[in-house]
This record gives structure tokens, sequence and C-alpha cells, in this order.
């Protein structure tokens, strides 16, 4: 038994099959951001993984961290590796345009969950930032 797991090593799991999980994933944790979307797709030939969420003034870099978490988490389990992760922050601010946050997933994967790269490696090298 131990053997087919080294072979199989984590489970797999279709792009369905992930954004049905997503929103699990947010609804477990009581200080996660809302989950205001979700979108699978290809840019440029690069698989793309995204969430938008609403963001409290007061706590929008936790909330920026659990999302980018979440699709690090979740995305190391797809069948087809992702490119790039996306989070799309509305922010309860009235005015205040939306922040968009692109990851490198094999970075925030080294960061996040293998914890081979710093924190400031990781915020210089492997996210942007846009007003959206």
């Amino acid at each position: 038994m131990a053997f087919v797991t080294l072979v199989h090593g984590k489970p797999k799991f279709s792009d369905q099959q992930i954004a049905a999980m997503t929103p699990q994933y947010f609804k477990r944790n009581h200080s996660a951001p809302k989950l205001t979307g979700l979108k699978i797709y290809t840019d440029n030939g690069q698989r793309v993984y995204q969430v938008e969420i609403r963001v409290s003034r007061n706590r929008s870099n936790d909330d920026l961290s659990f999302a980018v978490s979440a699709l690090a988490n979740m995305g190391q389990y797809a069948k087809k590796p992702f490119k790039k992760y996306v989070v799309v922050m509305h922010s309860d601010v009235r005015g205040k345009t939306v922040d968009v946050c692109e990851a490198n997933s094999r970075c925030t994967a080294d960061y996040m969950i293998r914890k081979q790269v710093t924190y400031d490696h990781w915020y210089k090298k492997c996210i942007t930032f846009t007003a959206g």
C-alpha cells in the first residue's frame, strides 16, 4: 500500500473538481475573505487559476495572503499544472478601484508550500500588482 502511495503521490483533480472544491476551502476557515468569483482558463498558452474576493480595508493583506495560499494549496492537486495564480480584490471602500495580484505558481509554491524561498524573495520576484 505504501508503494502505491509513493508511485502515485498526491491525488490529481480536473479543473472542474478544483473549481468545485475551492469554495469549500474558503468556507471552512472563518477568517477567510468572501469568495465572489472563480475562473480557470488559458491565457497566451498559460493555465491560470483565478479567484475574486471581497477584501476588508482593515484586513486586505491577510485576505490576499489567504487567497494566494488557497490557490497554491489547491493548485498543487491539479492534473495539469497552473502557470499563474490571480487574485482580484474588490474593496469594501467605496470608490476604490479593483486591485489585481498575479503570482507565478511555481515560485508561490516554493514559498508557501515547500518553504524554499523567503517572503521577501516571493514578494519581490514572484508577484505583481495592478489596479483594475
